[in-house]
């Protein structure tokens, strides 16, 4: 009983974590101008399809530390690019909202 209670306060911390990498995204996206729901569908794309970690230092980056996302993206290794691209359709789906001038 003690093991299940202790995963589950694992499993919700872990929860939390996640929607506020989600979460730094969306605001990072909506603070360039972008609709509310373009950013978090796009965040979204990132989450599903980006490794766990990548998707984690994305959010730290982007999101907290607020560095340009194209400086980024070239920082990373050949396989994470390549994560990069598999959302970048995504993004386009994503019904891009032109920027506010």
């Amino acid at each position: 009983m003690r093991h299940l209670i202790l995963s589950i306060s694992a499993l919700a911390v872990l929860g939390a974590c996640s929607g506020g990498d989600n979460k730094a995204i969306v605001k990072s996206c909506t603070a360039e101008g972008e609709a509310v729901e373009t950013c978090t569908c796009i965040a979204d794309a990132m989450e599903a399809k980006l490794d766990p970690d990548l998707f984690k230092r994305t959010a730290q980056t982007i999101g907290r530390e607020k560095r340009d996302v194209e400086s980024f993206v070239t920082s990373l290794s050949t396989e994470e690019q390549l994560q990069f691209a598999s959302v970048v359709n995504d993004m386009f789906t994503c019904k891009l909202a032109p920027p506010k001038e």
